[in-house]
This record gives structure tokens, C-alpha cells and sequence, in this order.
């Protein structure tokens, strides 16, 4: 198989700040077509590629990618994550949850895509252990989804391959109104750990 070539170009400040900030928890907003989910799909190849060896010389991660729904999950976020991580570099496994298992070199990286829209749903999380998080168009998700994740990161790979790297959430929305959540979280309240 050919090298793939991946021809990622940052857009603009914002995102550029994004990808340099190191917050537990990271939040871009921005309108349609500005390159949010772009940049969380590049973010959680970026820290796969990044995450130190184990001792077998694999780099281990796992990511779980949520959307509201299921028809949203296959029909935007997974045709977005299509175009910039060819499925011919791994495996697609097309149930529920679908998975896909990326395999290139030394990295192992395995995302698992999940539809969340209501509080009941946190339960598909409990017991996950996860390397990291990317909520799409998080305005969608409960805020108790949000706060259920920040408990499931940092827990892969287990510490006998060397622990996680890097953990997190990071997660894009097209502006809320300012009873949301997101609202109340970037613009009042600013959890310690938190950027937006």
C-alpha cells in the first residue's frame, strides 16, 4: 500500500490555538463550513501518533466519538472522519457501535462512534476506558454526557503499556443560545480545565 498523504492545513487562529492548548477539556464553536470537525478528527490522529510506545514499541490509543444521534454519527461525523482517515488504513466494523481500528506503523489507534442524546444514554459509557473524547456539535449532548466522559479518559492504555499520554475531551458545536450549558460553561462559569 502506498504512503498516504494527508494534506491538512490549520484554519485559521482559533483552531491554531486549539491544536497548541493542552486543557483537559477542550471546546471550539464556530458556523457551518469553518473547519471545526476537521480539526477534532486531525486532533485525536495527531495525539494517536504522538502517545509514547509501550514496551513492545506500540503506540496504543482509543478514542470514542460521540454524536446524538445515529444517523447524524454515519451520515456527518463518519463521512468527515472518512476524508481524512482513509478506511483502507484499518478496519471498519459497521455494527453498533461502529469501530474503526487504525493500524499504520507503530500506531494502534481504535475510535469508537456512539449516538448520545439523552441523559439515560451515559449509561453506554460506564466501564469505558478510553484515551480520549470528541463530542460533535455538542450542543446536541447532554451536559451530564460531557461530565460522564471526563471520568472515562486517561484510562487507556492500561499503565502495563505505559499509561496514556495525553487525555481528554475536546468537542465543536455551531453557536448555542445562552440558556445552554456551553454557554454557561465558556462564558460565566470557565471550569478550571476547561477551554473554549
Amino acid at each position: 500500500m502506498a504512503d498516504v498523504v494527508v494534506d491538512y492545513r490549520v484554519a485559521g487562529p482559533t483552531i491554531r490555538r486549539f491544536h497548541g492548548s493542552q486543557a483537559f477539556v477542550r471546546g471550539v464553536m464556530g458556523p457551518i463550513g469553518s473547519g471545526k470537525t476537521s480539526a477534532m478528527i486531525m486532533e485525536m490522529v495527531l495525539r494517536a501518533a504522538q502517545q509514547a510506545p509501550g514496551p513492545d514499541g506500540i503506540r496504543r490509543t482509543r478514542w470514542v466519538v460521540i454524536r446524538n444521534t445515529y444517523a447524524e454519527l454515519r451520515t456527518t461525523t463518519l463521512k468527515s472522519f472518512e476524508q481524512w482517515v482513509p478506511l483502507e488504513l484499518g478496519k471498519l466494523t459497521n455494527d453498533a457501535p461502529v469501530v474503526f481500528r487504525l493500524r499504520r506503523g507503530d500506531v494502534d489507534a481504535e475510535f469508537l462512534f456512539l449516538a448520545l442524546d439523552r441523559d439515560d444514554d451515559v449509561r453506554k459509557l460506564l466501564s469505558l476506558e478510553c484515551t480520549g473524547a470528541f463530542v460533535g456539535e455538542a450542543r446536541e449532548v447532554p451536559k451530564s454526557v460531557i461530565d460522564t466522559l471526563s471520568g472515562r479518559v486517561g484510562r487507556y492504555p492500561p499503565m502495563k503499556y505505559g499509561g496514556a499520554t495525553w487525555a481528554g475531551v475536546i468537542m465543536d458545536t455551531n453557536p448555542p443560545d445562552n440558556e445552554h450549558w456551553w454557554y454557561r460553561d465558556a462564558e460565566l462559569d470557565r471550569p478550571h480545565g476547561w477551554e473554549f
